[in-house]
C-alpha cells in the first residue's frame, strides 16, 4: 500500500531565524522545551506558578482581562470576578504546559499510543461520527478557550483533520506554532495546520467530505463583519461559519475542551447544528454566541479574556 501523502503548509525553517533579534524567542522556545520533560502532573503545578507570576508582570493583560470579565459577568460580586480573574491567570500558564505537551509529546514518537489518550474522556462522540457519515464534510467548531491547543490533539485521537489557525506575524513564531500543531496521524498522514487565509484550500477540505477544526470566536473587525451581541455587548463578530456552511454544505459540531479538576480532560461534541446555516448572518453568529456564551458560564476561568473580544477603549 503507497505512504499516505502529506499536506504541505508549514513555512519553511530560515537561516535568517539565528538573527540576534529571534534570541529572546529561542530562549523562550527552549524553557518551553525543559518544560515539556517535567513529569505530567508536576506540570499543572508549574502552570498555575507561572499564571500567578504572568499576573503581576503583565499588568496591561491583567486589566484587559478584568475589564472584560467585568462586563460579561455584572451580576457576580467583586470578590467573584477577582477569583475568576486569577483563576484565568492560572488557567493561561498551565496553557503554556498544555503547549509543550501538544508540540513535544509522546503523541509526536506514538500517536497510536500515545501517553496523552489516558488523559481525555470524550462526550457525544456519535455526533461526531453522525456528522462524518453524512459525507458532506464536518466544520468542528472549537471556541478560544485556554485549552484551544490541546483540543485538536484530542481530536485527533479519534479522526484525521484539517486545522485551520491565523498564522503568526512574526516568521519564526509562525514556522514554530505550525510545525507544533501539525500532527501524524495513526494511517502515517502527516497533517498540517492550514492559514485562515487560504480559503480556497478550506473550502477544498470540507467538499471533498473531510473535517476541519475552526476557531470562529474572536474580534473581526475586517470588511463583511457583523456587529452581534455577546453577553448583552455589541461584539465585532465574523459570519465565516455561516458562509463556509453555506458554501460547502457541511456539518458544524460545536466542541468544548475542559481542563477538570484531576488534571484529566474531557471534550464534548454537541449535536450538528440543525437548519444551519439559516440564510441571515446576523441571527446564526447570535445562534453561535449564545453556545459560547453557555459554556463559559459554566467554566468561565478557562476562556480566553486576555483577547479585547468587545474593543474595549480604555481598561
Amino acid at each position: 500500500m503507497s505512504k499516505p501523502s502529506a499536506t504541505k503548509y508549514v513555512p519553511d525553517f530560515k537561516t535568517q531565524f539565528y538573527h540576534p533579534k529571534y534570541w529572546g524567542i529561542w530562549l523562550g522556545l527552549g524553557l518551553l522545551r525543559l518544560f515539556a520533560l517535567v513529569p505530567y502532573q508536576q506540570k499543572f503545578s508549574i502552570g498555575k506558578f507561572l499564571g500567578k507570576v504572568i499576573y503581576f508582570i503583565a499588568p496591561k493583560r491583567r486589566r484587559l482581562a478584568k475589564a472584560n470579565i467585568d462586563l460579561c459577568f455584572p451580576e457576580k460580586s467583586a470578590a467573584e470576578r477577582s477569583t475568576i480573574l486569577k483563576e484565568h491567570f492560572q488557567s493561561t500558564g498551565i496553557a503554556l504546559m498544555e503547549m509543550a505537551i501538544v508540540w513535544w509529546g509522546d503523541h509526536k514518537k506514538n500517536h497510536k499510543h500515545a501517553f496523552e489518550r489516558q488523559i481525555v474522556s470524550f462526550m457525544g462522540e456519535d455526533n461526531l461520527k453522525h456528522a462524518q457519515e453524512q459525507g458532506k464534510g464536518v466544520l468542528i467548531l472549537a471556541p478560544h478557550f485556554t485549552t484551544l491547543e490541546l483540543t485538536g490533539l484530542f481530536v485527533s485521537f479519534l479522526t484525521n483533520y484539517h486545522a485551520v489557525y491565523r498564522p503568526h506575524d512574526n516568521p519564526f513564531m509562525d514556522y514554530i506554532i505550525a510545525k507544533g500543531r501539525s500532527i501524524q496521524f495513526d494511517n502515517g498522514e502527516q497533517v498540517e495546520p492550514v492559514s485562515n487565509a487560504n480559503t480556497r484550500q478550506m473550502l477544498k477540505v470540507l467538499k471533498a467530505g473531510k473535517s476541519m477544526t475552526f476557531l470562529p470566536d474572536q474580534r473581526y473587525r475586517s470588511k463583511g463583519h457583523v456587529e452581534v451581541p455577546f453577553f448583552g455587548v455589541l461584539a465585532k463578530s465574523n459570519p465565516a461559519t455561516s458562509k463556509i456552511a453555506k458554501m460547502t454544505g457541511c456539518a458544524v459540531v460545536p466542541t468544548f475542551t475542559r481542563r477538570l479538576e484531576n488534571n484529566q480532560y474531557e471534550v464534548e461534541f454537541l449535536p450538528a447544528l440543525e437548519n444551519f446555516p439559516s440564510g441571515d448572518d446576523y441571527e446564526d453568529t447570535l445562534r453561535l454566541h449564545k453556545l459560547y456564551e453557555a459554556e463559559i458560564r459554566k467554566n468561565p476561568s478557562q476562556y480566553l479574556w486576555v483577547h479585547n473580544r468587545w474593543n474595549l477603549k480604555s481598561y
